[in-house]
């Protein structure tokens, strides 16, 4: 069943988003917070209380246009996901033209734009009146990793609310899981499995994946001194196999590139770079640095 409750933290946040549910919802939201995987189930649950027909607390879960939306069919509800991609003019034009159209089911219509600080200037600019002054029936819920990256205009006409950052801590087990096979795919030269291991990281929080690349650091210290045939124990015991595999494929020099560079991909992901780069870059840089 749709519901705030359903979805895991943010006490503070849902209970706010409830209240305004129930009394003058706001017509443009940007929900903010470094964890897009957060940002997009409450951005669902969040159009779900703003089409639901309950006169109690909503979303309700059960009524019909809670089960449409539950079910992604709901006509009122459009939901814009293109990733990473560029959101350009022709995006923000088809959106205000839908939203000319009165609702289908019920009294209201809703759009929820993920990645919104993917939208070029000039989409930003041509939804700039519809956030400003929309017909009385439509919604607007706009979602982003990066809100600096929107323009001021656009923040100015939409009512914040920020998602708690999420633990920043990683356990060591956590990042032995993750990085035991991405350190096996490198030691065997093997791209595409890289890919798929840095899939796996991408998926981690923001603030976590920071954790997990410094526990790269300290793996790939372990591979450069058995790569220079240095007797030291281990920083990370669990990972010696991996590391002990690495030395013997990859030279020292190498390594210590791929160390450095991992401190280069740290500070891009402190300043909010984008999920999709960090896969490339553990994917395809890691793998010319090792082997090109």
């Amino acid at each position: 069943m749709i519901s705030f409750d359903a979805l895991p933290g943010n006490a503070a946040l849902k209970t706010s988003l409830r209240h305004a549910l129930a009394d003058r919802f706001p017509q443009a939201v940007l929900l903010t917070g470094d964890d897009s995987a957060g940002l997009q189930p409450l951005a669902l649950v969040l159009a779900a209380g703003i089409l639901c027909e309950s006169a109690g607390s909503r979303p309700c879960g059960s009524c019909l246009s809670c089960r449409k939306v539950s079910e992604a069919v709901h006509p009122d509800l459009t939901v814009v996901d293109e990733g990473e991609n560029e959101l350009k003019v022709d995006l923000a034009r088809r959106i205000k033209a839908e939203n000319a159209i009165i609702p289908n089911d019920g009294a209201r219509r809703v759009t929820v734009i993920h990645h919104a600080h993917n939208l070029n200037p000039m989409a930003q600019n041509a939804l700039l009146k519809e956030l400003e002054e929309p017909p009385s029936y439509a919604f607007f819920v706009l979602t982003t990793e990066q809100p600096d990256a929107l323009l001021q205009t656009v923040r100015s006409r939409c009512t914040r609310f920020a998602l708690e950052p999420p633990q920043a801590a990683v356990s060591d087990e956590q990042a032995v899981a993750l990085l035991g096979p991405f350190l096996s795919a490198v030691a065997e030269q093997r791209e595409d499995r890289m890919m798929l291991a840095a899939l796996a990281m991408e998926k981690t929080p923001r603030r976590a994946l920071l954790g997990v690349l410094g526990v790269l650091q300290t793996a790939l210290r372990d591979a450069i001194f058995a790569a220079n045939h240095l007797s030291r124990p281990p920083l990370l015991p669990a990972l010696q196999q991996q590391t002990q595999a690495l030395a013997r494929t990859v030279s020292a020099e190498r390594l210590l590139a791929v160390y450095d560079w991992i401190g280069v991909l740290s500070d891009r992901v402190a300043r909010n770079a984008a999920s999709a780069a960090v896969t490339c870059s553990l994917t395809s840089d890691v793998y010319q640095l090792c082997f090109l």
